[in-house]
């Protein structure tokens, strides 16, 4: 496998850019049969947290941990706890002078660049000698972010579609049919229009951004922001610039959606949606519980509506690998495995409704969690049918990204044509996704 340069990996890994309820007390725990005992070992793991999730959710690590300890006889592990802001600059820090822990964390959009530089060791062979882990559980539009040239390095324990989410109370305040799962982009346009017929009141918040730019906004008119390979651009098609022009026409002609001006004045009533004057608005699992503690009317959640051709959104979140540093790979697997196992993605996550489990079996948990949308089956039939990789996940993507949220802040806010824009953003960002060729062979 290529290996990128200590100062290329630096570069384009974006250095010093700013980063980014327990389950039941009877816990089953994933069968340890036929395991040999091993002489003591000692792992370190690194676990990313937002100050918001770091109470409970990482009490309820904590506490996994310590069955992991109970249950593996000479094997301790310690936890090491570090802010998302911080996590990524830390562990390239680690990386460049080979003192990472036996086991970190990982943004799923982060993790091609990690693994193309060798930072995880491949596990294929650790999953298909261990008989009690099913690797086939995972959906596979989520595995695509953790594998590399047809082996895996990674594995999720979260990821979440994005969804419909909508304001029920307002819905039926105005006697506007709610969104169903069926509906289309024409369907979700005729509603917004019609609550911007209210003063002070607007059908939709959000534009075409960051990472479900393609997913969620592109691909539903058959258009792409990539080739295949990430080496060039394509967001100039036809298809691509009336995607985009739809969601402008959306904003300034249909004044369906706040501008930015307004958006500052609802930010002062908890924001857009949760200022309970605009009807929908993108959603993800991990949503809601902001939206129960802020929101005071009644949410739910729909599919993601289809376009002209297709439909289709992004789906995003992390996962966990054992890193090249480690002098314990045999132990960091168990560890590993122990928490992307069925079992241990219920009890961490899924039984809090803390987010929707990349295993297809755990669904049931999550469908359990309190404070879930009622209609949390559109989250599991996103995942099993339309939801894609939010791109750019090539090592050059980042600083592609740069152009991109350039450039469509410029179309988001009617500053600059839309076919002008695109155009831009490929003249400017093709020189950079051109040098991904190497790494594709290509």
């Amino acid at each position: 496998m290529k290996t990128l340069s200590r100062r290329h990996f630096l570069q384009l890994s974006g250095m010093g850019a700013a980063g980014v309820a327990l389950a039941a007390c009877a816990v089953p725990v994933p069968a340890t049969d036929g395991m040999a005992a091993m002489e003591p070992v000692h792992l370190q793991a690194n676990i990313a947290f937002t100050q918001a999730d770091y109470g409970l959710q990482y009490q309820t690590i904590e506490k996994w941990r310590d069955l992991f300890e109970d249950t593996h006889e000479g094997i301790t592990v310690e936890l090491a706890f570090v802010d998302w802001s911080e996590h990524h600059n830390k562990m390239l820090v680690l990386a460049a002078a080979n003192e990472l822990p036996d086991f970190i964390e990982v943004q799923a959009s982060r993790s091609l660049l990690w693994i193309i530089e060798g930072v995880f060791l491949d596990i294929d062979g650790y999953a298909a000698a261990d008989p009690g882990f099913d690797m086939d559980d995972f959906f596979e539009g989520v595995m695509g972010y953790y594998r590399w040239d047809g082996k895996t390095f990674a594995l999720p324990y979260d990821h979440g579609p994005i969804n419909l989410g909508f304001n029920k109370t307002l819905f039926e305040e105005r006697g506007i049919a709610t969104p169903t799962d069926d509906w289309t982009f024409d369907d979700l346009r005729a509603a917004a229009v019609a609550f911007a017929q209210e003063e002070d009141t607007w059908g939709f918040s959000g534009m075409p951004r960051s990472w479900l730019l393609e997913p969620s906004y592109l691909t539903p008119w058959g258009a792409s922001l990539f080739n295949e390979d990430e080496t060039e651009c394509t967001i100039d098609s036809e298809e691509a610039i009336a995607a985009l022009q739809w969601w402008v026409d959306l904003r300034f002609v249909d004044e369906a959606i706040p501008n930015s001006a307004q958006s500052e004045v609802l930010a002062t009533a908890g924001g857009d949606f949760v200022s309970g004057k605009v009807a929908m608005t993108t959603v993800a699992p991990w949503t809601a519980p902001t939206w129960n503690a802020l929101a005071d009317f009644e949410w739910d959640v729909a599919a993601w509506p289809a376009g002209p051709v297709t439909r289709s959104t992004a789906g995003l979140g992390s996962g966990y690998g054992i890193t090249k540093d480690t002098e314990h790979p045999e132990a960091a697997w168990e560890w590993l495995a122990w928490m992307t196992s069925a079992e241990g993605l219920a009890f961490v996550w899924a039984a809090s409704g803390a987010s929707t489990p990349p295993r297809k079996s755990v669904f049931d948990v999550y469908f359990s969690a309190p404070g879930i949308a009622p209609n949390s089956q559109a989250f599991l039939d996103a995942m099993d049918n339309y939801m894609q990789i939010g791109r750019p996940v090539s090592p050059y993507g980042a600083e592609f990204t740069a152009i991109r949220n350039r450039e469509m802040d410029l179309i988001n806010n009617g500053l600059k044509p839309v076919a002008e824009a695109v155009a831009d953003m490929k003249n400017d960002g093709d020189p950079i996704l051109a040098k991904n060729r190497e790494l594709y062979g290509s």
